[in-house]
């Protein structure tokens, strides 16, 4: 089965510049081989500063390897052409730490939720208001939520706001970049179960970066851990 997505071989440095001028580069990855079949939920654990969000970044496009590539169903990000983009962008989407700066403060839930949807798909606005309501059902919130501005929902609720604007699209693959972090132990919990129930219902593929090996368990087949921008180790959970 070709991998849904593949790194082969990345790295990333980072150059630091002060009055001084600039420092010897940063190496924040080094040689990263990864995969991510299709429907599996991976764990990416590590500690903080070894490189995991950086990861997560280059995998969703939002950054550039200095070495190596990102392949999409075999095809190097870099040798896709419009529609191979686009279909990218639909098939690949993210859940941040932080849903109040994940979303404009401005902007009512369904205008949030609808975001992927005006860029993604040929929906017209009223199958989008359709479309949101139906997420927001599957997300455990109401239709009436739909009105409601981000600082009216709790952070829980948020957090699922973002989670169905993820879904939005039907994606393939959701990178969850410390999505839980913010969250109690019980919001964690019941947040954890529903992405279960999403995978269930969808098939849809799960990489969880996180630092907490408790949640891994919990909810990952596999587990990758980084060190020093390495991977020290690939298991079965």
């Amino acid at each position: 089965m070709t991998p849904l997505i593949e790194a082969r071989g990345l790295g990333r440095s980072y150059r630091t510049f002060s009055l001084m001028g600039s420092a010897a580069p940063k190496v924040v990855l080094d040689g990263i081989d990864l995969t991510i079949r299709p429907g599996e939920t991976l764990g990416l654990l590590g500690r903080s500063g070894c490189g995991k969000s950086t990861l997560g970044r280059l995998i969703l496009g939002l950054e550039k390897p200095d070495r190596g590539d990102i392949r999409f169903k075999g095809t190097a990000l870099g040798a896709l052409d419009s529609a191979g983009l686009a279909a990218f962008r639909r098939a690949v989407q993210v859940v941040f730490q932080d849903s109040l700066e994940a979303v404009n403060p401005r902007h009512n839930v369904e205008r949030i939720i609808a975001e992927p949807l005006r860029h993604l798909t040929d929906l017209n606005q009223e199958q989008r208001a359709a479309r949101v309501r139906e997420l927001l059902l599957e997300v455990g919130l109401t239709a009436d939520d739909a009105t409601k501005l981000p600082v009216q929902m709790s952070g829980g609720q948020l957090q699922r706001v973002c989670i169905a604007r993820a879904l939005a699209p039907q994606p393939e693959l959701i990178v969850l970049d410390e999505a839980v972090s913010n969250l109690d132990l019980v919001l964690q919990i019941q947040t954890i179960d529903l992405f279960k129930q999403i995978q269930a219902a969808r098939g849809t593929a799960f990489l969880f970066v996180t630092h907490d090996l408790r949640l891994v368990h919990r909810f990952c087949e596999r587990v990758v851990v980084m060190d020093g921008g390495r991977i020290v180790e690939n298991v079965p959970v």
